[in-house]
């Protein structure tokens, strides 16, 4: 095995890390199931991964990348990932919303502020 293959292997490793966290946080958060590709783009390089707009679109088009993400157009400036399209709030009823703000305001006045 070459270093190149050994490095190529690392690559790929790291972006799928960045792209399952990317996923992760999107769903966590409830937010749209995308991202802009410049963001991406800059997390992978401070991640030490040499990376432009047009080596990503070839990347997300193979695996393991076309897993994640749905395919990627031409100067594309968002990458759209795959799975659940409909994100949003999530909903809460009322009631319960209202314990974890009297919860919280409880616990600020019982704390000792030496301000």
């Amino acid at each position: 095995m070459r270093i190149t293959e050994v490095e190529a292997d690392n690559t790929a490793d790291r972006l799928m890390a960045l792209a399952q966290f990317a996923v992760g946080r999107a769903e966590d958060t409830s937010a749209k199931m995308q991202m802009p590709v410049q963001a991406f783009i800059k997390r992978a390089q401070s991640m030490g991964i040499d990376i432009d707009p047009d080596t990503l679109q070839s990347l997300v088009g193979q695996p393991p990348l076309n897993g994640i993400f749905n395919p990627m157009e031409p100067d594309a400036t968002e990458l759209t990932f795959k799975g659940n399209d409909q994100a949003g709030p999530v909903t809460m009823p009322v009631n319960q919303a209202q314990d974890i703000v009297a919860a919280a305001a409880q616990s600020a006045l019982k704390k000792n502020r030496d301000i």
